[in-house]
């Protein structure tokens, strides 16, 4: 029954859910609305989960001083204190002034602009293995690269004859190739997205509801 009930909750909810695109009722669409403000709540609920999972898998860590206990330490520190002064601020946290504004704008802001500064690097050590010229598609990437990168630049439009035609090339890699290739990828994401839609609306699809064991 506990591997049954969710199966059959699913099924039902996601055949209402997927319905809304077929029954443009407005009794319908009042149904669907409604489940979806049911999962808001329930996306609510995983954060609490998520948070107690977070404290539950950390905090022993740091009292048995296990590996990079420091890290685990200090972001439980962050995170009592955050949600602390979330709570004390209330519907006025993001006011000029309050200390919950304050954690975010001097605090997480930065850390999150060094975090993407650090993968900007990783990016770059990818690039340069992923343009090596080892076969015609590796070559063409590789020479597309060059052209967008030299004509982003002003030393690229001062480059004698090509320098005026470059902004025009670099225009058309991006506004065919590129845009091409981006609708094949998301066109393949939204179909795999629907597939697996169906495999978990279907009961097929079943690692949500854990190990069979």
């Amino acid at each position: 029954m506990r591997r049954t009930a969710p199966l059959v909750v699913t099924f039902v909810v996601g055949v209402i859910m997927v319905g809304e695109y077929f029954i443009p009722h407005y009794r319908y669409r009042m149904i669907t609305a409604e489940l979806i403000e049911w999962g808001l709540v329930l996306a609510a609920a995983a954060f609490v989960l998520g948070l107690i999972n977070l404290v539950q898998v950390n905090l022993p860590k740091v009292i048995r001083r296990e590996q990079d206990w420091a890290y685990k330490l200090v972001m439980l520190i962050a995170l009592v204190c955050t949600i602390t002064a979330g709570a004390l601020g209330g519907k006025d946290r993001l006011g000029d002034g309050q200390i919950y504004k304050w954690i975010f704008d001097f605090l997480f802001t930065p850390l999150n602009a060094t975090m993407f500064s650090l993968l900007a690097f990783y990016i770059a050590s990818a690039a340069f293995r992923a343009f090596r010229a080892r076969n015609v598609d590796a070559a063409l990437l590789l020479g597309a690269a060059v052209v967008v990168m030299i004509a982003r630049v002003p030393i690229g439009e001062s480059i004698p004859v090509i320098g005026d035609y470059l902004p025009k090339i670099m225009n058309w890699i991006m506004d065919v190739p590129n845009i091409a290739a981006r609708r094949a990828i998301f066109i393949g994401a939204a179909l795999g997205a629907v597939a697996t839609g169906l495999r978990v609306i279907l009961g097929i699809e079943r690692s949500h509801l854990g190990s069979d064991g």
